[in-house]
């Protein structure tokens, strides 16, 4: 364990784009480092030791930041979470109430839900505390809470239950009741809709490199533009796949040119710099679509060199050297006056989840006004990661190694992009109000459809 927390440190220090960014969070991260050796002669099994790395490598605040132990199947609770303003409700795998009596959890294992709460919050860092999605996942952490918390490990969870009046119950469940908790984030993308006719028009999208070798899913997306709305599910959506991106712009911008900031019609989106390092090679940054100063056009490089003075950013030279990533690439059908008979909108469902090319898409889709999106603010995970091993424990780390920023100087890593309608990715979405709102928009056309819209009933994220 010595050996495995100077390597972290090593690795941090060497490679981390945040650590160095800011590098009063390392510092912090250091202080942390000799009290948790002085308590390692207590650990007696390799969970302890996985939950402390979580806690101290939250100290960055890394979007791109992934902790895994393959060795170790962490439980979590047999019940789903939900949040109403200050309280929580218990749901069972069916996302019924586990007692529709006693709707709201007060105790777990006899400790009061806030102080799970709490202990869940060490766990989370600055941004993931502000996502309720984040805190859902973090708060369902049993094995992982509880050895925090000093409880001892049990093969059931004893859930204290109130109708938050004058009755109380207590409910003892068997912690394997509901194996799909292992892993809401794998079913988190599945929709249920009440009726195959409904309208709009919902594709979810996991893996971003599907556009080019699922031809059913490119038949959906060129079926839809004919079609008024179309809801992409982007919430877990990954990949460096770009095509999505070029299919948004090319068939969904406002006017040519497309690009991220129509005021001053750049063809860059952002440029970015990576933590230098003998690790890393020049190119870096081109499975990005990153590009160095010599290979941009003369253009590019005098609009590059004019955002690249507004950084807010000091020497640092830890950074190398600077890159630039092109706005999409529009065909000629593009560039044509759209067809005011035919200007179909385009629905984003995200959340913290979406990343890494998801990023540039929605980042990109914020700007156009054809586009609304819908969820939870996204990480801001737009960089380039490193990946390591500490060398005993076994546990695998992934760590974001470059920084990317707007052309307005602005850094986006680690930020996120804000939806244009705030909704809990794990809530009920009532479709029929939803669709309302986002043809009402200032910015949204009026949608008409070509028949009466059919009655859309509450669909649901299993």
């Amino acid at each position: 364990m010595h050996q495995d927390l100077d390597f972290l440190l090593q690795q941090v220090e060497q490679h981390s784009a945040l650590s160095s960014l800011n590098p009063e969070k390392f510092t912090r991260l250091v202080s942390k480092i000799e009290p948790l050796l002085f308590r390692l002669s207590h650990f007696q099994e390799t969970q302890a030791f996985y939950t402390e790395i979580l806690k101290l490598l939250a100290i960055l605040d890394d979007p791109g930041l992934t902790i895994f132990y393959p060795r170790l199947e962490a439980e979590k609770l047999p019940f789903t979470l939900r949040v109403v303003a200050d309280s929580w409700l218990a749901l069972g795998s069916n996302s019924q109430l586990l007692d529709e009596d006693h709707p709201f959890i007060t105790h777990i294992d006899g400790i009061p839900i806030t102080r799970w709460e709490q202990a869940s919050q060490k766990f989370l860092s600055g941004p993931e505390k502000q996502s309720l999605s984040a805190r859902v996942d973090g708060l369902s952490q049993l094995s992982m809470l509880r050895y925090d918390m000093g409880l001892p490990h049990k093969a059931s969870v004893l859930l204290s239950l109130t109708d938050n009046a004058d009755s109380n119950m207590q409910l003892s469940l068997p912690i394997n009741s509901l194996s799909s908790t292992k892993n809401n984030a794998s079913i988190l993308g599945k929709l249920l809709w009440s009726n195959a006719d409904l309208l709009p028009t919902y594709i979810p999208i996991a893996d971003l490199a599907d556009i080019e070798t699922d031809p059913k899913l490119a038949t959906q997306l060129d079926d839809s533009l004919q079609q008024p709305m179309t809801i992409l599910d982007l919430r877990n959506s990954n990949g460096n796949n770009d095509k999505l991106l070029s299919w948004i712009a090319n068939h969904y911008a406002d006017v040519p040119p497309a690009v991220h900031n129509t005021k001053t019609k750049q063809s860059l989106m952002a440029f970015g710099q990576y933590r230098r390092s003998l690790d890393f090679k020049s190119d870096f940054l081109k499975p990005l679509g990153f590009l160095p100063f010599d290979e941009l056009s003369f253009f590019e490089q005098i609009e590059f060199s004019q955002a690249s003075q507004d950084v807010t950013l000091s020497e640092n030279s830890h950074f190398g050297l600077w890159y630039g990533k092109r706005s999409p690439v529009l065909t000629q059908a593009a560039l044509k006056p759209p067809d005011p008979s035919l200007q179909p909108h385009l629905v984003l469902l995200i959340g913290p989840e979406c990343r890494r090319e998801c990023e540039w898409i929605v980042y990109f889709a914020k700007s156009l006004s054809r586009v609304t999106l819908i969820g939870e603010k996204t990480s801001g995970d737009f960089g380039r990661h490193y990946a390591f091993i500490l060398p005993n424990s076994g546990i695998k780390i992934e760590l974001t190694a470059s920084l990317t920023y707007s052309m307005q100087g602005d850094l986006l890593s680690g930020i996120g992009t804000q939806p244009d309608i705030s909704l809990p990715i794990n809530d009920n979405i009532h479709w029929q109000g939803l669709v309302s709102l986002i043809v009402s928009e200032p910015t949204a056309p009026q949608v008409v459809y070509n028949h009466k819209t059919p009655p859309l009933k509450e669909a649901k994220f299993n």
